[in-house]
């Protein structure tokens, strides 16, 4: 999170369709180029113009939907992008407020929600104490577990 990410920069949108395309002479280097086989009657080299130009023209539309793809793309990427950066500013506020206002609740606080706040503390304390050994905790998990599912039943039954 440098300097260069607290810049507003404007974000430009472009149409699907950019217009590109190929110059006359390009073309025509393209028809000739196809067209150096050795010469057939002249009706068939007119037809073989014809439809070199046809090819021309279906790589020109080609080559412009393809550029537009990506260019939309990118678009869409570099928005994304900054949707992700605003987006977790924003929904580490809302974790906040969330918070405050679950702390805030009344009906959040029972005895068995504060039992078990005990009972990860104890936890937390024996895993310390046995950093070595943390199987040894069992009992301590298992007596979180129990409050733990007592707390949802609680929940459960309260949001009905």
């Amino acid at each position: 999170m440098g300097a260069s990410n607290s810049k507003n920069e404007p974000v430009y949108v472009y149409a699907s369709e950019v217009p590109i395309g190929f110059t006359a002479q390009l073309k025509d280097k393209l028809v000739s180029e196809a067209t150096m086989t050795p010469s057939p009657p002249a009706a068939a080299a007119a037809a073989n113009v014809d439809n070199s130009r046809d090819i021309a023209d279906k790589i020109d539309e080609g080559v412009a939907k393809e550029l537009a793809r990506i260019l939309e793309k990118s678009q869409l990427d570099e928005l994304m992008a900054k949707e992700r950066q605003a987006s977790t500013s924003d929904l580490l506020r809302e974790i906040r407020d969330v918070s405050h206002q679950i702390a805030s609740n009344p009906s959040t606080k029972s005895a068995t929600f504060e039992q078990s706040l005990q009972a990860r503390d104890r936890v937390v304390a024996c895993l310390k104490d046995n950093a070595e050994r943390t199987l040894d905790c069992w009992k301590e998990v298992s007596e979180f577990k129990t409050l733990v599912t007592t707390l949802e039943s609680e929940f459960v039954a309260m949001s009905k």
